[in-house]
């Protein structure tokens, strides 16, 4: 009868918990709620980018890095961080704009910039000529060529969206 209360109250505990707790939102896909996320939070990130430029050397580490899973990622980052005795001024900024990690930011960055670059690459190519296309795509990286189509209809959809977007950012809004 002793662990049945103990087992009641912590079931009680467990459901009252589970019933106000906030699920993160999805921020591994475009979508107008992931991006206005970033959005919202790219100022409060952009010094954390900066400290992290350092962390992968070279353009063929950064590419090692990026073949990583998440989780790995975001161990590395984490490291970095505590590292360098940043990752208590960090945690704040991933908490307070709904970020699982601060990784997590950096791929949907990183997600959006191919796919608005695939866009801009797929709107010059339908003005080219054969051998021009040929010469751009030789030049072009391939994440912006194989960034998912998906991503790019997603861009196109909401290109009002993302150039107010951009214009207010570079105006200091």
């Amino acid at each position: 009868m002793k662990y049945l209360k103990h087992y009641v109250i912590a079931m009680f505990l467990f459901v009252s918990c589970a019933a106000h707790a906030q699920f993160l939102p999805d921020n591994t896909s475009l979508n107008v709620e992931s991006v206005k996320r970033w959005m919202n939070s790219n100022r409060d990130f952009a010094n954390v980018v900066q400290v992290l430029e350092p962390m992968n050397k070279t353009e063929e580490d950064l590419k090692k890095f990026e073949a990583l899973p998440a989780a790995e990622q975001d161990a590395k980052i984490t490291a970095f961080l505590q590292k360098n005795n940043l990752l208590n001024t960090v945690q704040p900024i991933v908490s307070r704009h709904g970020w699982k990690s601060v990784g997590e930011y950096m791929r949907l960055s990183t997600r959006l910039g191919n796919a608005i670059a695939a866009y801009f690459f797929e709107e010059k190519m339908a003005h080219l000529s054969e051998d021009q296309k040929k010469a751009l795509r030789a030049k072009t990286d391939s994440a912006v060529l194989n960034a998912p189509a998906g991503d790019i209809a997603f861009v196109k959809a909401n290109e009002t969206l993302l150039k107010s977007y951009m214009q207010a950012y570079a105006q200091g809004r």
